[in-house]
């Protein structure tokens, strides 16, 4: 499964699409408000937009991706930081139990191929009493519905990724409650996505998200079509996209 998955988040230009959403960074170190004596984890890290943050308020973060091209990226963007960088699966982290205190990851534990063995490692990391928050795409929201389009012009997700790109699975609770978690709750928010045209939008999903690049190869012939109809759940009358594309925050107790 690392192979296959690397094979995913090593394609195109992840920085603008990572800059587009870090306001979500922000909304998790903020709720999370890690401790400078807290051990703090950065799951499915990306480019370390919460690792930057928090370690810029004063506390280490092992920071942990299984891309490589995401965690070289990571490393010179917090190379004067006290930010540790692995390259892993999230499903089997090199570190001991109860390493962390506090995990957060930002629309990266939900790209997940399986919630439940991920939902398990991040319990086994934390200690017992300790904090996770995630931000995860709403699926009824405009990400979520885009979501679901994209599921209907591929035959099968592509290796490495998810079985649905933005499922409730994480944003229900109940996968958390089944892995251990208590005290779950559920915040919305939302994220403006300001673009020209559907497919102004289109070309940026096309050049910096990983996960559209490997939708387009499994869709194929039929992938014009899905970015079609991507841009119109974006813009139905063909004019600006102008949006708040709605999220979560999801806070649980191990």
């Amino acid at each position: 499964m690392t192979h296959a998955a690397r094979a995913v988040w090593d394609r195109g230009d992840y920085g603008p699409l990572a800059d587009l959403l870090a306001p979500g960074a922000t909304v998790l170190a903020d709720t999370a408000a890690p401790t400078r004596a807290d051990r703090v984890l950065d799951l499915a890290a990306g480019h370390g937009a919460v690792a930057e943050i928090v370690a810029r308020r004063g506390t280490p973060v092992t920071a942990v991706d299984v891309s490589p091209v995401m965690v070289a990226a990571g490393r010179a963007r917090t190379a004067d930081l006290p930010v540790t960088w692995l390259e892993a699966d999230l499903a089997a982290v090199p570190l001991d139990d109860d390493a962390a205190d506090v995990a957060l990851s930002n629309f990266g534990l939900i790209f997940t191929v399986e919630a439940a063995p991920a939902l398990a490692e991040v319990r086994r990391l934390l200690r017992p009493g300790g904090t996770l928050a995630y931000t995860a795409w709403d699926p009824e929201g405009v990400v979520g519905r885009m979501g679901a389009v994209m599921a209907e012009f591929m035959p099968a997700p592509p290796d490495g990724a998810p079985k649905r790109f933005h499922g409730s699975v994480w944003t229900t609770g109940e996968a958390l409650r089944d892995a251990g978690f208590t005290d779950v709750t559920v915040t919305g928010r939302t994220l403006p996505w300001r673009f020209d045209s559907p497919a102004d939008l289109t070309t940026f999903f096309r050049h910096h998200s990983p996960a559209h690049m490997a939708s387009e190869v499994a869709a194929g012939e039929r992938a014009a079509d899905m970015f079609a109809a991507i841009g119109r759940v974006f813009a139905p009358d063909g004019g600006a996209v102008d949006v708040e594309a709605s999220y979560v925050v999801v806070t649980a107790r191990a």
